[in-house]
């Protein structure tokens, strides 16, 4: 039986955090994010997020949330949902770019599929593992004091792997990362993360600064236009480099890897436009021999859907899925994160249970 969309709602919500989360852009206070609700012919639904980020995909929540309701879903009303391929079409030349709102409708498409069918997502996307994935932990830039700390609880609380945020002052983060790896021992992972702070001359500085303390990567130093430098970077410095802003796309992930520009690609699925096209991304990662990690900073909806797609694919060799500890309250249940491992309940498509009426979205099939 085929399955047809019937309804797409959208609804904004702003999620506290509990502290702070510091980059050398933007200080995060709180999520603002939209959920998406997808009802299927059949009454099956699916739940999908995407927060507001404009740092990297431009959009607000307010346009996330116009974007759907005016464009994407009048589009797809009606539309077989398991043509993924011609609803992405359909989505992409409902409106231009703004992938966080596609994002949050694939995902809902995903979770709605998987009920209907009664498999997970995780089987849907091609994988059958189901064991937790290993989740580093990033560390908001500031004091020195309190990125020890920060890193210490992070360590206490199971993680393994630490991303210390940089690109403020170098000398305190230098400072900072030499007492963490001290603090934290040689068994602790830790990575770097600049969000575009830095000029080439600057990383080359930096990185050669910090090469003692066994950093496994530094993500995103340069500015997201700038493959050239980071080509330049990668033959200067011994420690990989990860793309984040500056990978977006099947195309994008092309022209970094033509360009020599990167070791790994971060995925985020509001830059992809959802599970769909990530997968097209890390084919053409894979095809280059390039490992992912898959980023997020989402509720229990967003973060189920990195866990099933890590699930997916072994070149998802790395992951950052914690944001619902992060949070005050969490608009879901099913998603755990024990020891630094994410993981979803066994169940069909995100593998999660919300209160639809509590988000405030209209039951269109009772």
């Amino acid at each position: 039986m085929s399955l047809t969309i019937i309804s797409i709602q959208a609804c904004d919500h702003l999620l506290p955090l509990r502290e702070p989360l510091v980059t050398s852009r933007h200080a995060y206070n709180s999520l603002a994010s939209v959920f998406v609700l997808v009802t299927l012919s059949d009454g099956s639904e699916g739940l999908g997020e995407a927060r507001e980020c404009t740092q990297i995909t431009g959009e607000t929540q307010k346009s996330i949330l116009t974007a759907i309701t005016d464009h994407i879903a009048p589009a797809l009303i009606g539309r077989d949902a398991e043509d993924l391929e011609e609803v992405h079409t359909a989505m992409r030349m409902a409106i231009v770019n703004n992938s966080a709102a596609r994002s949050a409708v694939d995902i809902a498409l995903h979770d709605a599929i998987g009920h209907a069918r009664g498999l997970s997502i995780t089987k849907l996307l091609g994988g059958g593992d189901t064991r937790p994935v290993p989740s580093s932990r990033a560390i908001s830039v500031g004091r020195t004091p309190d990125m020890i700390e920060e890193a210490r609880s992070a360590v206490a609380v199971g993680f393994r792997t630490l991303k210390i945020k940089t690109g403020i002052d170098a000398a305190a983060e230098l400072a900072a990362i030499m007492e963490i790896r001290a603090e934290v021992g040689p068994d602790i992972l830790l990575k770097l993360d600049a969000n575009q702070a830095w000029s080439l001359s600057e990383a080359t500085r930096f990185l050669d600064w910090v090469e003692t303390a066994n950093i496994q990567m530094v993500e995103q130093p340069l500015p997201a236009w700038d493959l050239a430098g980071s080509a330049e970077l990668r033959r200067r410095t011994p420690i990989p480099i990860m793309l984040d802003e500056g990978v977006h796309s099947p195309e994008g992930a092309y022209l970094a890897l033509e360009a020599g520009a990167c070791d790994y690609i971060n995925i985020k699925l509001l830059k992809t436009g959802g599970l769909y096209p990530a997968l097209k991304l890390i084919a053409v990662a894979e095809s280059a021999g390039v490992a992912c990690q898959i980023g997020t900073l989402d509720s229990s909806v967003g973060s189920a859907a990195a866990v099933h797609l890590v699930r997916s694919r072994r070149s998802l060799r790395f992951a950052e899925i914690n944001g619902p500890s992060r949070l005050v309250k969490d608009v879901a249940q099913g998603f755990v994160l024990t020891d630094g491992m994410a993981n979803v309940q066994d169940g069909p498509g995100l593998g999660i249970c919300a209160d639809h009426d509590s988000l405030g979205f209209v039951r269109s099939i009772n």
